[in-house]
């Protein structure tokens, strides 16, 4: 007979997890050509600003589109619901500018607690706010729920520290295709369960 803690000794503690850890989502990811400019802008802002959390890798590097919900388990029904909604939008392919910079309210102070505040890059307007529409208009199609509040933003690291919004000089990346994502909550990783492509601007 012998005691379970007595093998699991040494072994670290298991990483964080909320208690929906399922995250659904639809995204447009950076292209590799994207990936170098913008690791440049995330250092040089980082640095400027004095931002010293924790960074995002370049190929976690996204805009969030919509979000499909948060789950105990990602039930296959929900992939096939934002599957189907995702192969209905068509739209040509679409440049992203972000002009500003700043932080946004997130997680706040608490006991025991520093405040989290995400660090962000922000978009200005264009045609992501009509494929944000488009899609929304598909999910509610198929059942799902598609708030219409969207702020367009990418994120670059997270810190106790909050940047007011200010202007940058503008980056872009080209936005080919859009993603649905299987987020693993508090293990940091993205699998990627469908994409579409956008059409060719002409």
């Amino acid at each position: 007979m012998y005691l379970q803690g007595e093998f699991d000794f040494g072994i670290p503690e298991p990483p964080w997890r909320p208690k929906r850890p399922d995250r659904a989502f639809f995204g447009l990811f950076l292209q590799p050509r994207f990936h170098a400019p913008f690791a440049d802008l995330q250092n040089q802002l980082c640095h400027r600003h004095g931002i010293v959390g924790k960074r995002l890798s370049v190929e976690r590097f996204h805009l969030s589109l919509r979000h499909a919900g948060d789950y105990r388990r990602l039930r296959s029904k929900v992939v096939f619901a934002a599957s189907r909604s995702g192969r209905h939008v068509q739209m040509p392919a679409f440049e992203v500018t972000f002009g500003h910079v700043g932080s946004f309210p997130g997680r706040p102070a608490t006991r025991g607690r520093s405040p989290r505040h995400p660090f962000v890059l922000l978009a200005d307007d264009g045609p992501v706010f009509e494929l944000h529409k488009l899609l929304g208009v598909e999910m509610l199609k198929n059942g799902l729920k598609a708030p219409d509040h969207f702020v367009p933003h990418l994120t670059l690291a997270y810190d106790q520290k909050f940047v007011p919004r200010q202007p940058i000089e503008p980056i872009t990346f080209v936005a080919n295709d859009f993603i649905l994502v299987h987020s693993l909550r508090g293990l940091t990783k993205y699998l990627f369960l469908d994409r579409w492509p956008l059409m060719e601007a002409s």
